[in-house]
C-alpha cells in the first residue's frame, strides 16, 4: 500500500492527514446520528495504528455521544473523522476522504441496521448488525 492509499484531506484543503499502519475495510453505520450528519450512512474505515492531522487546529471535535466524537473542518465543514472519547488512536475517517479511495475493499459490515431509514438500500452481502448486536460486541471489548 503506498502513502497516497493512506492519506486523506477535507473539501478545502484545511485539514489533511495520514492513517498510519495497516487500512481496514469499509464500514457502513446506519445510525441516526450518523445520517443526521453526513446525509446517509457513515462510510468509515480505521487505520490500525491511528491518524495523524498535520494541522489538528483545523478539526472541529464534537461530543455526539457519552463516548463518540466526530471531527469536522472548520472551515469547510467536511464531515471526516468518528473517534472514541477515551481512545483517540480508535479514530475512524471518512472513506470519501481519502485522496485515493479507488482500492478499497469491498464493504465488510453494515452496522445499525435496523436503524437504516427506509429510503437507501445496498445490494452488497456484507454482515448486518443490529444497534443490540453491535453494543453487545462493542461491550465485550
Amino acid at each position: 500500500m503506498s502513502k497516497q492509499d493512506k492519506t486523506g484531506q477535507c473539501l478545502c484543503g484545511a485539514v489533511k492527514y495520514e492513517g498510519l499502519g495497516e487500512r481496514g475495510r469499509v464500514h457502513l453505520c446506519h445510525c441516526p446520528d450518523c445520517v443526521r450528519w453526513i446525509g446517509g450512512p457513515f462510510m468509515g474505515l480505521l487505520f490500525a495504528d491511528g491518524v495523524t492531522v498535520a494541522d489538528p487546529a483545523a478539526v472541529n471535535w464534537y461530543q455526539s455521544s457519552d463516548w463518540g466524537e466526530r471531527g469536522s473542518c472548520r472551515t469547510c465543514g467536511t464531515a471526516l473523522f468518528w473517534r472514541l472519547r477515551d481512545n483517540h488512536r480508535t479514530t475512524i475517517v471518512t472513506a470519501g476522504s481519502l485522496d485515493r479511495n479507488d482500492a478499497l475493499e469491498p464493504i465488510e459490515e453494515h452496522i445499525f441496521i435496523d436503524r437504516k431509514p427506509p429510503w437507501y438500500e445496498f445490494a452488497d452481502d456484507a454482515p448486518r448488525l443490529t444497534a443490540a448486536e453491535f453494543m453487545a460486541r462493542m461491550q465485550g471489548q
